[in-house]
């Protein structure tokens, strides 16, 4: 079974049509979609996708973001006491920006729960290349 986290850049490209990225996010998107997929964001990353559409839309925009995720069998992952810790290390090893560094521990923490196939989705280079050099053994 395969897993996709997302970071937000990369759902904030799918919900902005007009997003330089957006045709991307779209392609990146419908590539995680396989049937046996899981696919992830953590709810700081959740958080980072909400304040555009809140900010245009209000109650209604956090209703758009909510309902693409559900469409998407998008699952928000909740900060407990070792994922925040584990963000925690990614961000003091690396200086990532810490809602970076939650989307790198959520993906991490899925690999270390057992799943083969982990690939962390972002548009930040940085952000996935320190995913796969702490995913290392």
């Amino acid at each position: 079974m395969a897993v996709v986290v997302f970071d937000a850049d990369l759902l904030i490209g799918f919900l902005g049509s007009q997003d330089t990225h957006h045709a991307d996010a779209v392609r990146r998107v419908r590539g995680a979609l396989a049937p046996g997929t899981t696919r992830l964001i953590c709810s700081v990353n959740y958080s980072e996708v909400l304040i555009g559409p809140l900010e245009k839309l209000g109650p209604q925009g956090a209703a758009i973001v909510d309902a693409m995720l559900a469409r998407l069998a998008i699952d928000v992952v909740a900060v407990d006491a070792r994922l925040a810790q584990a963000a925690a290390a990614v961000r003091a090893q690396t200086k990532l920006k810490l809602p970076d560094a939650y989307a790198v521990a959520t993906a991490l923490q899925a690999k270390r729960g057992g799943q083969a196939n982990v690939r962390l989705e972002s548009f930040d280079k940085k952000v996935v290349k320190t995913y796969e050099t702490l995913d290392q053994p």
